[in-house]
């Protein structure tokens, strides 16, 4: 058994977490083979994973099955509900300044498990609350993210696109320390209170404004929805999700992964209207 299936069924056994295979870097080259990939060692196995985070299992089999067809897959994590945490991602030296600027204004964030990305950031790994909806936010501060449902983190031993390897701090390992509970600062900032199923106004204003890897099939997704539900037809809907994506996500979605993830919605809804069977 490689590591990263050894790994991969640890964080399922031990952690709860859901994980899925995402692509690698090999030769300094994404394992995807599109040259200049803009998501090196980042993005899902599609061949695998044909709808990505939302593929994430807790079934072992499974991802024995993953690991065994594609032994040098990274491994991803979903954020959010399924796996317990939320996730505040920092990148680089500028990030983690604002983040200590944020921390003098309300306190400092408690001791809790952390990972180093193979960029000079960190993940920094909070329990999900069971009282609020924690959503996704781009630019939550500058160079600081949340990630949280419908998002996910590349983790440990993973291959980063610079050579490094993700790593976990070694006093913050998820093996050995308990994921904190977050500051209340914390939550008042970044919670939504749950709206009976409909999306608060500042969910869709997050998403028009770009996502993070991670939130943009989920994102895609939630946005032709929104549109069908409007009345607005599958080709006119299709044609400005790709818009969205190429314009506002850094860096946007392959055109196919778009319109796979909007011709998938679009059955769903023609299902719904009972206009296809």
């Amino acid at each position: 058994m490689n590591d990263m299936l050894r790994m991969a069924i640890s964080y399922v056994e031990r952690l709860d977490w859901a994980v899925f295979p995402v692509h690698s870097v090999i030769d300094g080259k994404c394992t995807c083979g599109k040259e200049n990939c803009p998501n090196a060692g980042k993005h899902p196995i599609g061949a695998l994973v044909p709808n990505g985070v939302k593929d994430a299992t807790k079934d072992i089999n499974k991802v024995k099955e993953w690991w065994t067809k594609k032994l040098w897959a990274n491994i991803g994590v979903a954020t959010g509900k399924i796996s317990g945490f939320f996730v505040i991602d920092v990148d680089g030296e500028i990030g983690k300044e604002e983040l200590r600027s944020l921390e003098l204004e309300h306190s400092k964030l408690p001791d809790t498990v952390e990972q180093l990305t193979g960029s000079g950031g960190k993940h920094i790994l909070f329990k999900y609350p069971s009282d609020v909806v924690i959503p996704n936010k781009v630019g939550f501060i500058p160079k600081v993210d949340i990630r949280s449902d419908g998002g996910y983190i590349v983790v440990a031993p993973s291959i980063h696109k610079s050579g490094n390897q993700y790593m976990w701090e070694a006093l913050s390992h998820p093996f050995e320390v308990e994921i904190a509970e977050p500051p209340n600062w914390l939550i008042d900032l970044i919670a939504e209170k749950p709206t009976g199923g409909k999306r608060p106004p500042e969910y869709w204003w997050q998403i028009a404004n770009g996502v993070v890897e991670g939130c943009r099939n989920m994102s895609a997704a939630s946005l032709m929805g929104l549109l069908l539900r409007k009345g607005i037809s599958p080709i006119l809907a299709t044609t400005l999700v790709l818009a969205w994506n190429r314009q506002f996500n850094k860096p946007p979605l392959e055109d196919d992964e778009v319109l796979k993830v909007c011709d998938s919605i679009a059955k769903k809804e023609l299902q719904r209207r009972g206009l296809l069977k």
